[in-house]
Protein backbone atom coordinates (compact mmCIF):
# COMPACT_ATOMS: atom_id res chain seq x y z
CA UNK A 1 0.00 0.00 0.00
CA UNK A 2 1.55 3.80 -0.80
CA UNK A 3 -0.44 4.80 2.13
CA UNK A 4 -1.31 3.41 5.57
CA UNK A 5 -4.92 2.78 5.27
CA UNK A 6 -6.32 1.26 8.81
CA UNK A 7 -8.81 -0.74 6.56
CA UNK A 8 -5.85 -1.96 4.16
CA UNK A 9 -6.91 -5.66 5.40
CA UNK A 10 -10.16 -5.52 5.81
CA UNK A 11 -10.39 -8.24 2.96
CA UNK A 12 -8.72 -11.18 5.59
CA UNK A 13 -10.71 -13.55 7.24
CA UNK A 14 -10.46 -14.49 10.86
CA UNK A 15 -13.14 -14.42 14.07
CA UNK A 16 -12.33 -10.85 14.69
CA UNK A 17 -13.16 -10.41 10.51
CA UNK A 18 -16.78 -12.19 10.92
CA UNK A 19 -17.44 -10.67 14.37
CA UNK A 20 -20.66 -8.26 13.75
CA UNK A 21 -18.92 -4.81 13.98
CA UNK A 22 -21.93 -2.74 16.09
CA UNK A 23 -21.10 -5.90 19.29
CA UNK A 24 -16.85 -5.61 18.31
CA UNK A 25 -17.12 -2.39 18.57
CA UNK A 26 -18.99 -2.21 22.01
CA UNK A 27 -17.14 -5.02 23.14
CA UNK A 28 -13.45 -3.95 22.23
CA UNK A 29 -14.79 -0.50 24.21
CA UNK A 30 -15.62 -2.10 27.47
CA UNK A 31 -11.94 -3.89 27.28
CA UNK A 32 -10.07 -1.01 26.56
CA UNK A 33 -11.84 1.25 29.12
CA UNK A 34 -11.10 -1.59 31.59
CA UNK A 35 -7.44 -1.71 30.44
CA UNK A 36 -6.89 2.34 30.74
CA UNK A 37 -8.79 2.15 34.12
CA UNK A 38 -5.95 -0.23 35.96
CA UNK A 39 -3.97 0.81 38.75
CA UNK A 40 -1.59 -2.46 38.39
CA UNK A 41 1.34 -2.45 36.42
CA UNK A 42 1.56 -6.70 36.68
CA UNK A 43 -2.25 -6.88 35.78
CA UNK A 44 -1.92 -4.12 32.93
CA UNK A 45 0.70 -6.48 31.48
CA UNK A 46 -1.55 -8.84 31.32
CA UNK A 47 -4.17 -6.85 29.55
CA UNK A 48 -1.70 -5.78 26.95
CA UNK A 49 -0.94 -9.72 26.52
CA UNK A 50 -4.81 -9.94 25.47
CA UNK A 51 -4.78 -7.11 23.84
CA UNK A 52 -1.60 -8.61 21.94
CA UNK A 53 -3.31 -11.92 21.59
CA UNK A 54 -6.65 -10.18 19.91
CA UNK A 55 -4.42 -8.59 17.54
CA UNK A 56 -2.90 -11.97 16.48
CA UNK A 57 -6.35 -13.77 16.20
CA UNK A 58 -7.15 -10.89 13.83
CA UNK A 59 -4.46 -11.72 11.59
CA UNK A 60 -2.95 -8.60 10.93
CA UNK A 61 0.09 -7.68 9.37
CA UNK A 62 2.74 -7.05 12.38
CA UNK A 63 4.75 -4.87 9.56
CA UNK A 64 1.25 -2.88 9.13
CA UNK A 65 0.50 -2.66 12.65
CA UNK A 66 3.85 -1.83 13.49
CA UNK A 67 3.78 0.92 11.14
CA UNK A 68 1.06 3.16 12.85
CA UNK A 69 1.85 1.59 16.25
CA UNK A 70 5.09 3.59 16.18
CA UNK A 71 4.49 7.04 16.67
CA UNK A 72 2.07 6.25 20.25
CA UNK A 73 4.73 4.25 21.32
CA UNK A 74 7.47 7.20 20.89
CA UNK A 75 4.64 9.45 22.90
CA UNK A 76 4.26 6.68 25.59
CA UNK A 77 8.01 6.06 25.31
CA UNK A 78 9.00 9.19 27.84
CA UNK A 79 6.52 8.78 30.90
CA UNK A 80 8.87 5.40 32.38
CA UNK A 81 12.09 8.30 32.00
CA UNK A 82 10.82 11.20 33.52
CA UNK A 83 8.08 9.61 35.95
CA UNK A 84 11.10 7.89 37.97
CA UNK A 85 12.74 11.83 38.24
CA UNK A 86 9.47 13.82 38.87
CA UNK A 87 7.41 11.30 41.32
CA UNK A 88 8.60 11.31 45.17
CA UNK A 89 8.96 7.96 47.06
CA UNK A 90 11.53 5.25 47.73
CA UNK A 91 14.81 5.98 45.75
CA UNK A 92 16.04 3.20 43.78
CA UNK A 93 19.10 4.58 42.89
CA UNK A 94 21.22 7.87 42.65
CA UNK A 95 23.00 8.93 39.56
CA UNK A 96 24.65 12.04 38.73
CA UNK A 97 23.11 13.56 41.57
CA UNK A 98 19.43 12.42 40.10
CA UNK A 99 17.54 10.46 42.26
CA UNK A 100 15.32 7.66 40.64
CA UNK A 101 12.25 6.61 42.36
CA UNK A 102 10.56 3.41 42.22
CA UNK A 103 6.94 4.80 42.13
CA UNK A 104 7.59 6.64 39.60
CA UNK A 105 9.51 3.91 37.79
CA UNK A 106 6.14 1.65 38.11
CA UNK A 107 3.71 4.31 37.27
CA UNK A 108 5.60 5.35 34.01
CA UNK A 109 5.44 1.95 33.11
CA UNK A 110 1.97 1.72 34.09
CA UNK A 111 0.80 4.74 31.57
CA UNK A 112 3.08 3.31 29.25
CA UNK A 113 1.64 -0.30 29.25
CA UNK A 114 -2.00 0.59 29.75
CA UNK A 115 -1.70 3.33 26.66
CA UNK A 116 0.00 0.40 24.12
CA UNK A 117 -2.64 -2.22 24.86
CA UNK A 118 -5.37 0.67 24.59
CA UNK A 119 -3.50 1.32 20.82
CA UNK A 120 -3.48 -1.90 19.92
CA UNK A 121 -6.72 -2.64 20.31
CA UNK A 122 -7.87 -0.09 17.98
CA UNK A 123 -6.64 -2.48 14.64
CA UNK A 124 -8.92 -4.84 15.64
CA UNK A 125 -11.61 -2.63 15.86
CA UNK A 126 -10.69 -0.95 12.73
CA UNK A 127 -8.97 -2.97 10.78
CA UNK A 128 -10.87 -6.27 10.33
CA UNK A 129 -13.73 -3.85 8.92
CA UNK A 130 -14.01 -1.86 6.14
CA UNK A 131 -13.65 1.93 7.14
CA UNK A 132 -17.23 2.47 5.88
CA UNK A 133 -18.91 -0.34 7.27
CA UNK A 134 -17.35 0.61 10.71
CA UNK A 135 -18.44 4.01 10.41
CA UNK A 136 -21.98 3.25 9.72
CA UNK A 137 -22.11 0.91 12.84
CA UNK A 138 -21.57 3.48 14.87
CA UNK A 139 -24.29 5.41 13.07
CA UNK A 140 -26.31 2.67 14.51
CA UNK A 141 -24.86 2.58 17.82
CA UNK A 142 -25.78 6.55 18.29
CA UNK A 143 -23.17 8.29 16.04
CA UNK A 144 -24.85 11.73 14.72
CA UNK A 145 -25.38 11.06 11.47
CA UNK A 146 -23.09 14.77 10.93
CA UNK A 147 -20.57 12.97 12.29
CA UNK A 148 -20.53 9.88 10.83
CA UNK A 149 -20.44 11.71 7.32
CA UNK A 150 -17.23 14.12 8.16
CA UNK A 151 -15.62 10.98 8.91
CA UNK A 152 -16.52 8.85 5.80
CA UNK A 153 -15.66 12.52 3.32
CA UNK A 154 -12.39 12.94 5.08
CA UNK A 155 -11.29 9.68 5.15
CA UNK A 156 -12.13 9.04 1.15
CA UNK A 157 -10.57 12.16 0.36
CA UNK A 158 -7.62 12.57 2.89
CA UNK A 159 -5.53 9.94 0.73
CA UNK A 160 -6.26 12.11 -2.67
CA UNK A 161 -5.17 15.09 -0.63
CA UNK A 162 -2.32 13.30 0.18
CA UNK A 163 -1.36 12.10 -2.92
CA UNK A 164 -1.41 15.74 -4.58
CA UNK A 165 0.65 16.99 -2.41
CA UNK A 166 3.21 14.52 -3.26
CA UNK A 167 2.55 15.13 -6.80
CA UNK A 168 3.80 18.68 -6.41
CA UNK A 169 6.44 18.16 -4.30
CA UNK A 170 7.87 15.58 -7.12
CA UNK A 171 6.95 18.56 -9.41
CA UNK A 172 8.87 20.61 -7.75
CA UNK A 173 11.81 18.29 -6.64
CA UNK A 174 12.09 17.91 -10.77
CA UNK A 175 12.86 21.68 -11.10
CA UNK A 176 15.31 21.84 -8.41
CA UNK A 177 13.66 22.70 -5.54
CA UNK A 178 15.48 20.81 -2.06
CA UNK A 179 13.80 21.02 0.87
CA UNK A 180 15.90 23.16 3.35
CA UNK A 181 15.64 24.78 7.06
CA UNK A 182 15.42 28.42 5.54
CA UNK A 183 12.38 31.07 4.57
CA UNK A 184 12.87 30.63 0.55
CA UNK A 185 11.85 26.82 1.43
CA UNK A 186 9.02 27.86 3.44
CA UNK A 187 7.87 29.96 1.17
CA UNK A 188 7.40 27.61 -1.66
CA UNK A 189 6.03 24.99 0.79
CA UNK A 190 3.44 27.75 1.42
CA UNK A 191 2.29 28.45 -1.44
CA UNK A 192 2.12 24.79 -2.51
CA UNK A 193 -0.05 24.65 0.95
CA UNK A 194 -1.76 27.29 -0.20
CA UNK A 195 -2.21 26.10 -4.22
CA UNK A 196 -3.67 22.58 -2.63
CA UNK A 197 -5.94 24.43 0.04
CA UNK A 198 -7.38 26.12 -3.13
CA UNK A 199 -7.81 23.31 -4.98
CA UNK A 200 -9.52 21.39 -2.50
CA UNK A 201 -11.89 23.75 -1.72
CA UNK A 202 -12.63 24.01 -5.77
CA UNK A 203 -12.45 20.28 -5.42
CA UNK A 204 -15.26 20.10 -2.75
CA UNK A 205 -17.25 22.22 -4.45
CA UNK A 206 -17.47 20.69 -7.42
CA UNK A 207 -18.60 16.93 -5.11
CA UNK A 208 -20.95 18.91 -3.64
CA UNK A 209 -22.97 20.03 -6.57
CA UNK A 210 -22.03 16.96 -8.24
CA UNK A 211 -23.89 15.05 -5.12
CA UNK A 212 -27.10 17.47 -4.95
CA UNK A 213 -27.52 16.63 -8.97
CA UNK A 214 -27.99 13.27 -7.68
CA UNK A 215 -30.49 13.93 -5.15
CA UNK A 216 -28.64 14.48 -2.22
CA UNK A 217 -30.08 16.69 0.72
CA UNK A 218 -28.01 16.38 3.70
CA UNK A 219 -28.73 12.72 4.19
CA UNK A 220 -26.76 9.26 3.16
CA UNK A 221 -28.79 6.01 2.10
CA UNK A 222 -27.55 4.04 5.07
CA UNK A 223 -26.70 0.35 2.60
CA UNK A 224 -25.34 -1.41 5.78
CA UNK A 225 -27.57 -4.06 7.00
CA UNK A 226 -26.63 -5.70 9.96
CA UNK A 227 -27.52 -9.09 11.58
CA UNK A 228 -26.22 -10.55 15.08
CA UNK A 229 -25.90 -13.88 15.32
CA UNK A 230 -24.91 -16.18 18.14
CA UNK A 231 -21.33 -16.52 17.86
CA UNK A 232 -21.32 -12.81 17.84
CA UNK A 233 -22.52 -12.95 21.66
CA UNK A 234 -20.11 -15.26 22.40
CA UNK A 235 -17.44 -13.52 21.52
CA UNK A 236 -18.51 -10.56 23.30
CA UNK A 237 -18.81 -12.45 26.00
CA UNK A 238 -15.87 -14.27 26.06
CA UNK A 239 -13.88 -10.30 25.63
CA UNK A 240 -16.59 -8.95 28.35
CA UNK A 241 -15.58 -11.83 31.17
CA UNK A 242 -11.70 -10.76 30.20
CA UNK A 243 -12.89 -7.48 30.44
CA UNK A 244 -14.34 -7.97 33.99
CA UNK A 245 -11.55 -10.29 35.09
CA UNK A 246 -8.95 -7.61 34.73
CA UNK A 247 -11.03 -5.48 36.77
CA UNK A 248 -11.32 -8.07 39.70
CA UNK A 249 -7.52 -9.01 39.38
CA UNK A 250 -6.58 -5.42 39.79
CA UNK A 251 -9.09 -4.84 42.63
CA UNK A 252 -7.47 -7.67 44.15
CA UNK A 253 -3.96 -6.38 43.44
CA UNK A 254 -4.10 -3.03 44.99
CA UNK A 255 -6.05 -4.05 48.43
Amino acid sequence: MSHLEIDGYSHLSSPIHRWDPRVKIVSMLVLIFSIVLLKSLAVALLGLAISIGLLLISRLPFAYVSQGIKWPALFLLPFPLILPLTMDGDMALTLYGLSFSVEGLEQGLLMMTRGLAAVVLIYPIFGSSPFNTTIHAMRSLGLPETVTQIFLFAYRYLFLLREQFTSMTRSLSSKGFTKKTDLPTARVLGAALGMLFIRSYERSDRIYKAMVSRGYNGHLPDSERFKINGFDLVKALMVLVLAFGLQGLDHLAVV
